[in-house]
């Protein structure tokens, strides 16, 4: 599996839940089975596991356990990071590969047509392509959202592969629209001969 790849189905790993339930999420590369995570959320503390890892977010706090430190970072913190990410890369812009330097810079402000036909809500790009396949609930969906966005900024300042704002764009689109997502399926033409991958969300 490539960074890139991973780096995508962590996100989806993130996918959904909510106070006191438990999901399984399949994910899948090319058609080809990647990984299986568990999902938890219990009294403000959200888990996710893969095999022997688990992560831990605070969402009472808005903070995630950084366990290469050994401290809580903050919301404040992911912040102040994402936009210094930003920056060095913009200063840096000319030396990206010519391939990948137009999705590179689409990420640092990521843009999205959003369409909405029911449970079915789809954002494209022509960089990153998203088709989210869910149902409408009347449930409080705070915990998941809150949980969703401090994956992504988790993900960016431990793998140093992709910024959070493609994803945080597509959370608060789903975030606005009320969708728990069922099925997600991105496609990424901004990137050559890059996998599509798909997550698949069931109750536990």
């Amino acid at each position: 599996m490539n960074h890139l790849t991973l780096a995508i189905c962590i996100w989806f790993a993130s996918a959904p839940y909510l106070n006191g339930e438990e999901y399984r999420i399949d994910l899948q590369s090319n058609g080809i089975e990647l990984d299986v995570v568990e999902l938890d959320i219990k009294d403000g503390i959200a888990t996710a596991t893969v095999g022997d890892t688990t992560e831990r977010f605070d969402l009472k706090q808005n903070r995630w356990w950084n366990e290469a430190s050994g401290q809580w970072v903050t919301l404040s913190q992911c912040k102040t990071w994402a936009a210094q990410s930003n920056k060095r890369t913009k200063a840096s812009s000319a030396s990206i590969p010519p391939h990948v330097r137009s999705f590179v810079l689409w990420s640092l402000n990521p843009m999205y047509e959003s369409k909405a036909t029911g449970t079915l809500l789809t954002l494209t790009s022509g960089q990153f392509d998203y088709h989210i396949m869910g149902e409408k609930s009347n449930r409080d969906l705070s915990n998941y959202f809150g949980y969703a966005k401090l994956n992504a900024y988790k993900k960016a300042m431990t793998e140093r592969k992709l910024p959070p704002f493609a994803e945080l764009k597509a959370i608060e689109a789903m975030e606005r629209s009320g969708i728990l997502p069922r099925l997600i399926t991105v496609e990424i033409p901004g990137i050559p001969d890059a996998p599509t991958i798909k997550m698949r969300m069931s109750d536990r």
